[in-house]
């Protein structure tokens, strides 16, 4: 069985990533130590706007197949975002982060 604890921080160290991404592609670029960037902060504190809104949402696309396009809106942080994924997409996270699972001992999908 995968440690939930552990499957949420690099959940949201994966999500914090994604982020950055999307905050160097901004025109112009966003930076993020003008912003408070922990996992409770809200998006909209961040200054994402629709447009990175879609950016981050392609990208986690990616990975993860088709999603909500009202994902950001109704998930309002990197925490309840990570819960998201935690609750919905556990196999694909399990895939994702088998390295640091299987370091722990928490190899199963469950």
């Amino acid at each position: 069985m995968i440690d939930r604890d552990l499957l949420q921080d690099l959940t949201e160290s994966y999500l914090r990533g994604v982020i950055l991404e999307s905050f160097e592609e901004a025109d112009p670029p966003l930076d993020p130590a003008e912003h408070p960037f922990d996992s409770f902060t809200p998006f909209r504190e961040f200054g994402i706007d629709s447009f990175l809104v879609l950016k981050i949402l392609r990208r986690l696309e990616r990975d993860f197949g088709t999603l909500p396009k009202t994902l950001l809106f109704e998930n309002f942080n990197i925490c309840d975002l990570a819960n998201y994924f935690a609750d919905n997409h556990v196999e694909k996270l399990g895939q994702m982060f088998a390295d640091q699972l299987q370091d722990t001992g928490a190899t199963t999908v469950q």
